[in-house]
């Protein structure tokens, strides 16, 4: 079980909470029955307060201690909270395990108040977790497209960004981000789309391109095939699958 799903999703927001025991209990099964060794939580906390923020990232610590072989944690952070606030919360979760920043749809990712979490990520040695998506109706309010993404990396170099949702973004979303070592692709998304793998792989390079599934959202099965039924080199397929993932949240060190 050596797969590494870096975007999956659970639903508890508050520690002080019950644990809502059927649905965390269910994603681990069912990523145990895909062969998924260990998942990197994600925690969405959208127009949510400070204090709020916080308890949804202290609630992904819990379920860190539950199985640290089995749950790694990303810190969510928002660029409208306090700049002061955004990087001592980084610090605070790194310092407890997280290996990873997450950001989604609260401002656009080339937003100049994202710099000071870029800058704290590059401090503390950790990659955000980056929501885009192209689309040409029912798009959110402050939802980045990959363009967004590829400007907020050109900007903060010494930051790494991991770029979600291959599928949302698509052969132009690759294009975007192309010249920019700094930005990996997971391959989340819709449903299964052919050639879209092998195409990250040619344009990207397999060393950029990580698996996720986007669970609950997504089924772990039907994302894996993408992966494990795409006409790339066996090697290749398991850097998407693990290889890549332990490197870029450094965990052997």
């Amino acid at each position: 079980m050596n797969t590494i799903d870096i975007h999956v999703h659970h639903r508890w927001t508050d520690p002080s909470q019950p644990r809502p025991d059927h649905s965390l209990d269910q994603l681990k099964a069912l990523a145990l029955r895909n062969g998924i060794g260990k998942v990197l939580l994600l925690t969405i906390a959208i127009d949510q307060s400070q204090e709020a923020t916080r308890k949804r990232n202290d609630a992904t610590l819990r379920l860190m201690e539950e199985d640290l072989n089995f749950f790694l944690g990303a810190c969510y952070l928002n660029a409208t909270h306090d700049p002061e606030f955004s990087q001592q919360e980084a610090v605070r979760c790194v310092r407890a395990g997280m290996v990873a920043i997450k950001q989604h749809m609260d401002a656009f990712a080339d937003d100049p108040r994202q710099d000071p979490i870029s800058e704290v990520a590059a401090e503390l040695d950790v990659p955000i977790v980056w929501h885009a998506w192209y689309k040409r109706s029912d798009k959110y309010p402050h939802e980045s497209d990959a363009s967004q993404i590829a400007r907020l990396a050109r900007r903060t170099p010494r930051a790494r960004y991991v770029m979600a949702h291959l599928t949302g973004v698509g052969r132009r979303g690759v294009q975007d981000v192309a010249d920019l070592p700094n930005v990996w692709v997971d391959t989340s998304g819709c449903w299964p789309e052919s050639e879209i793998v092998e195409y990250a792989v040619r344009h990207l390079g397999a060393d950029r391109v990580v698996y996720g599934s986007d669970y609950v959202g997504r089924d772990y099965a039907v994302q894996l095939a993408r992966v494990l039924g795409a006409g790339i080199l066996e090697e290749d397929r398991e850097k998407i699958l693990w290889k890549n993932a332990a490197s870029l949240l450094k965990l052997n060190r």
